[in-house]
């Protein structure tokens, strides 16, 4: 049996792949040549009783001057059953994206496939049926085609994480698939068509807010967490139905436990009209709703008036019963804001935490403008919230120095980001 193997394996504009297998060497070390006379030596690697190694991850960061030479790469790491690759070209001015060659395809171990600025290449059915072992592809500014996107969604039956990012413009994004489990994405289409998906729990759609894209999902049972929809989307879930002249709530979606919304301002830089309805509304197709994501623009002209108002409201049934954490992520002192948090506080049973991200307006300068405010504005925001009211005593404000990143969904698992994430606490 061939043992069980791993290795890095770097390549750039000093490494060319070498088939050099150094005997005797315990556990054993790769060595290869550069051509620039330099060697690399990568460890953990285990040989079979012919002498054979299996490179498990392989890592190739790729310039200009290598384009011929990656086709053979490819090849190469298919026959030693490269199950991990991490492919990135080099930017530059004359040669913006490269082609990944077909030889990808030949790669019929691999597991997981990250790729960074490059042209994916056409994937009919039959070539991605050849990438069968897939659990996660992960596409950075990585143009693909929609026909081949799908084809690899169709014929990836274990795929369990994908992520495209920045992959072109194109109609739609139909998903059909049995296993997988995370989408993230940018949103890069006119149509999220989520048509049959019974194992999808992770939707994220960064900049889904901003490009008006029509969000349609027949089946998706355990959708638990969903973002970041905006007041520009046209929402259809089953007999649901969010559109600019009408939101008519009837299908829930009983497992959304996280949930993240844009609210928009005009060209004035008011608050749209009619966003507490729509809020509102979003909050009741979400019954069991745990965590509240909330942001609106960062934009230095938008106002403090809004229309809409929070008195009349009725509560809903995830606010009563569920709701546990409300974020504002970007938070400027707004009466609009101070309502919006209010009333989610006092209808709230179970709230723990409210989480303000603070940004300073500057006072109508540039210099000042998006600047942590003053330890004095903070306190008298938190006097303005009322938040030392005898309600309040079960329930934590936390008031951060600046607003969250824009990358926060992404990130927020990572253990430096999460060590991390409460350094810049305000103490008030």
């Amino acid at each position: 049996m061939e043992a069980e193997g791993r290795a890095t394996v770097y390549v750039n504009k000093f490494v060319a792949w070498c088939h050099c297998w150094k005997r005797g060497c315990g556990a054993g070390k790769l060595s290869s040549a550069g051509l620039g006379g330099e060697g690399r030596k990568w460890n953990s690697v285990s040989a079979s009783a012919s002498g054979r190694w299996r490179v498990r991850t392989g890592t190739l960061y790729l310039g200009p001057e290598d384009k011929a030479a990656i086709n053979g790469w490819l090849q190469d790491l298919s026959n030693r059953g490269i199950e991990e690759l991490f492919l990135c070209f080099k930017y530059t001015e004359e040669d913006k994206r490269r082609r990944i060659p077909k030889s990808l395809f030949a790669c019929s171990s691999l597991k997981r496939l990250d790729a960074t600025n490059g042209v994916f290449p056409r994937a009919t059915e039959a070539a991605a049926a050849s990438l069968a072992r897939l659990k996660e592809i992960n596409l950075s500014d990585v143009k693909i085609s929609e026909d081949s996107l799908h084809s690899l969604l169709s014929q990836c039956p274990v795929l369990e994480r994908l992520t495209v990012n920045f992959m072109g413009k194109f109609d739609r994004l139909h998903l059909r698939s049995g296993s997988l489990k995370v989408l993230s994405s940018t949103g890069n289409f006119e149509e999220l068509f989520i048509d049959d998906a019974p194992n999808l729990e992770y939707l994220l759609g960064r900049f889904m807010h901003q490009r008006k894209v029509h969000i349609k999902v027949v089946h998706a049972p355990k959708l638990e967490f969903l973002a970041c929809l905006g007041m520009s989307n046209t929402i259809d879930i089953g007999e649901t139905s969010f559109t600019e002249e009408l939101i008519h709530v009837k299908t829930l979606i009983p497992n959304i436990k996280t949930l993240s919304v844009k609210l928009s301002h005009d060209e004035q830089g008011y608050m749209e009209e009619g966003y507490v309805e729509w809020l509102m509304q979003l909050l009741k197709l979400c019954p069991r709703l745990e965590t509240l994501y909330i942001k609106s623009s960062s934009w230095s002209r938008a106002c403090d008036t809004a229309s809409g108002s929070w008195e009349t409201q009725r509560s809903v049934p995830c606010i009563d019963n569920h709701l546990g954490k409300v974020v504002i992520e970007v938070y400027r002192g707004h009466e609009w804001q101070r309502d919006m948090a209010k009333f989610l506080h006092g209808r709230s049973r179970f709230l723990k935490t409210m989480e303000f991200h603070c940004m300073d307006d500057g006072n109508g300068t540039r210099e000042g403008f998006g600047k942590p405010p003053s330890e004095e504005w903070v306190k008298e925001q938190k006097e303005l919230l009322c938040l030392d009211s005898q309600a309040a005593r079960d329930t934590r404000f936390l008031f951060f120095k600046r607003q969250l990143v824009d990358n926060h969904h992404e990130i927020c698992h990572d253990e430096w980001y999460q060590s991390n994430y409460y350094r810049d606490l305000y103490d008030v």
